[in-house]
């Protein structure tokens, strides 16, 4: 039978459009091998646009704006509105919100009694994978802690490196790149022995110089100043990549502006973290960028003639000016509620939609890998 040639074009129509709904099954059904967790701490909306402005002077110019997938996440608490760091990164880490101050555990009594939950990085652990922290804050700090450890109180430091070295899932966090040397070292004296000795007993290489990660398989690098973050980040991930499982990298950025010129200079370091990784990274990578709270920081002038850090520097510099009155860029030194960005490429980023609650990023990413949560 013959069929004229606009019956042809709608079957041709249809294949074509059978052939690419297959196609775009396909990409969503790929599961990610890695995830990347960026983290920028305090890194709220109100902190990026201006951190974007006052570097490239023009709005929306930072790499994370040009990610293919974003939406706003809900920051509150189980018990506040306004979060910590703790059950901020405690939401992520585990799908579940919990009170102020704790690290991956919920309450579970009056008496003040906690329940561990199990953390994403303790699933990689317990699947095989690799994994990492970077971050230019302290190793036990409450963002990173969620990470590995589970104690009711952020504030306990002796017992979070106890916990740091003696995971409940695989061998631990493989790579450890952070501040907090000297507090290391006068935890470990209070259990009569060094630093040193007790990352050498787990099996990890430690200095304080970032380099060392390319020669070790297990490595920590403590140090008490800044480091240079892409080379830190690029060593972690060739690292990481050894392992043919995958691996997770969590990577932590201070972004708090209480000192607005290091928390807008750490906006630009993290951005571009995120640009040099996404253009190094493999396909089969979930890369996050998310904040586990915003911060008090608002922009309230400013003429587009002018470079910005240039008006703000001169309205700085006027007598009685403080930094909650400078009427260019203000901040009121405090934690703040609402929603924050989270952008995404790779396996599984199309699930970072509209508005959603902190906890559904641990669900992204245990869905971009084809894990099930336990029961």
């Amino acid at each position: 039978m013959m069929r004229s040639p606009s019956t042809k074009c709608r079957l041709a129509s249809v294949v074509a459009g059978m052939m690419l709904a297959c196609s775009a099954i396909a990409v969503q059904a790929q599961e990610a091998r890695n995830v990347i967790l960026f983290l920028g701490d305090a890194g709220g909306v109100p902190t990026l646009s201006a951190g974007g402005i006052m570097a490239h002077d023009r709005p929306q110019s930072l790499f994370i704006h040009s990610m293919p997938n974003m939406g706003l996440s809900d920051t509150s608490a189980l018990n506040n509105w306004v979060t910590d760091s703790g059950a901020g990164m405690t939401a992520i880490m585990t799908g579940q919100k919990t009170n102020g101050s704790m690290i991956s555990v919920l309450p579970s009594g009056a008496d003040g009694a906690v329940t561990p939950v199990k953390t994403f990085l303790e699933y990689a652990e317990e699947k095989g994978l690799s994994t990492g922290i970077v971050t230019n804050m302290k190793i036990w700090d409450a963002t990173p802690a969620a990470c590995y450890a589970h104690v009711a109180s952020r504030k306990n430091q002796d017992e979070i490196f106890k916990q740091m070295l003696a995971p409940r899932f695989g061998d631990g966090v493989d790579i450890l790149i952070g501040k907090g040397r000297s507090d290391a070292i006068a935890s470990f004296a209070k259990r009569q022995t060094t630093a040193e000795q007790a990352f050498a007993q787990a099996s990890y290489m430690f200095g304080d110089d970032p380099a060392i990660v390319r020669g070790a398989k297990r490595a920590a690098v403590l140090r008490d100043s800044d480091f240079a973050p892409i080379p830190a980040v690029e060593a972690t991930i060739a690292q990481l990549a050894r392992n043919p499982k995958g691996y997770f990298l969590m990577v932590e950025w201070d972004m708090h502006t209480d000192n607005l010129a290091n928390g807008l200079k750490h906006v630009v370091e993290m951005d571009d973290m995120i640009r040099r990784v996404s253009a190094v990274a493999g396909k089969d990578t979930l890369i996050l960028f998310t904040a586990d709270h915003s911060f008090g920081l608002r922009m309230g002038g400013g003429k587009r003639s002018t470079p910005l850090a240039e008006q703000y520097a001169t309205e700085a510099a006027k007598p009685g000016a403080t930094l909650a009155n400078n009427p260019i860029i203000s901040v009121e030194d405090g934690h703040t509620g609402e929603e924050v960005i989270t952008t995404a490429s790779g396996p599984g980023s199309e699930k970072v939609r509209g508005f959603f609650a902190n906890t559904k990023l641990f669900d992204i990413m245990m869905a971009a890998v084809g894990w099930t949560k336990d029961k």
